[in-house]
């Protein structure tokens, strides 16, 4: 009877000691606060996406759903290892506490209300001069704006200036309209040939030159922003969207400056006429396309 009293106790101690080691042994993962994930995405996220810089932009369905980790892009573009693009990375400890900060309804830092809570850049980091690669997107995009819109200014007074002096021979020399194809060839290449004509020729393209080269310098950068959108159409498609109409219309402008050079050194009054408007016409819509897909993504 003692035997089976010492056989119970040691496997009974046994038991206790295994049951402890098997505790011990599963990890204990303890959910983000909200302070934490905010500093979890300013840590790993905050260098090219300004979203990731408070906790009511990274809540926001597009990115976090609350209590539903797999469904939300920011955790499962990240839990994958698609994001980010390089180091540092996440461990997986802290994914861990992410999808539990989730599953727990992704609660809101301690001043969360008042807005304060922002999340701090990864120390040192800057780009190009820039607090980070997002903030260069935007200046770089509305700068480029800014100096397509000078160039189609300078344009604009390049075409009056030639078409006010153009005009002022034709009504100095009684020809008519219809006839100053045939009688203003001449005349029209001379205007062209003007030093200020050639000055505000170059002003108008070294703008479209530096605008353009800007503009690719923020589409580069824009590459680097992967998108992390819910289903339905955002306004990340609509910005993206926007670049590809930029592109087409870019195309067409610099085909019918061309074309409207040669017609120029040609004298050839038609076809100036016919394209300038063309011209003029896309030259206007390529800012306000630049400006529309900026305004879309907001602050």
């Amino acid at each position: 009877m003692k035997t089976h009293k010492r056989f119970w106790l040691v496997a009974l101690v046994f038991g206790f000691a295994a049951s402890a080691a098997y505790t011990q042994a599963i990890p204990v993962i303890k959910a983000f606060s909200g302070d934490e994930a905010v500093s979890f995405f300013g840590r790993y996220c905050l260098s090219c996406h300004d979203w990731a810089g408070s906790y009511q932009t990274i809540s926001e369905a597009s990115r976090i759903r609350p209590g539903n980790p797999t469904a939300s892009p920011a955790f499962v573009a990240m839990d994958s290892g698609r994001m980010p693009p390089g180091d540092p990375r996440p461990t997986r400890a802290e994914l861990d506490s992410l999808k539990a900060w989730i599953v727990t309804g992704a609660p809101a830092p301690t001043d969360a209300v008042s807005g304060a809570t922002q999340a701090a850049a990864p120390d040192g980091k800057t780009f190009l001069g820039f607090s980070s690669v997002t903030e260069f997107h935007r200046v770089s995009g509305w700068t480029s704006a800014g100096l397509l819109l000078a160039a189609g200014v300078v344009g604009s007074i390049h075409a009056y200036d030639m078409m006010s002096e153009a005009h002022d021979y034709r009504d100095a020399n009684d020809i008519d309209e219809e006839d100053m194809g045939s009688l203003c060839v001449d005349e029209i290449q001379t205007v062209w040939g003007y030093d200020r004509e050639q000055v505000l020729r170059w002003t108008h393209v070294s703008l479209l030159v530096a605008g353009e080269s800007l503009y690719l310098a923020n589409a580069i950068t824009g590459i680097k922003f992967t998108s992390m959108n819910g289903p339905g159409i955002t306004r990340s498609d609509y910005h993206l969207w926007g670049f590809f109409v930029h592109g087409g219309l870019m195309i067409a402008e610099a085909v019918l400056g061309f074309i409207t050079t040669e017609a120029l050194r040609d004298g050839n009054h038609e076809l100036v006429s016919e394209l300038g408007v063309a011209h003029a016409a896309v030259g206007l819509a390529i800012p306000v396309v630049i400006i529309a897909t900026g305004a879309i993504m907001g602050k």
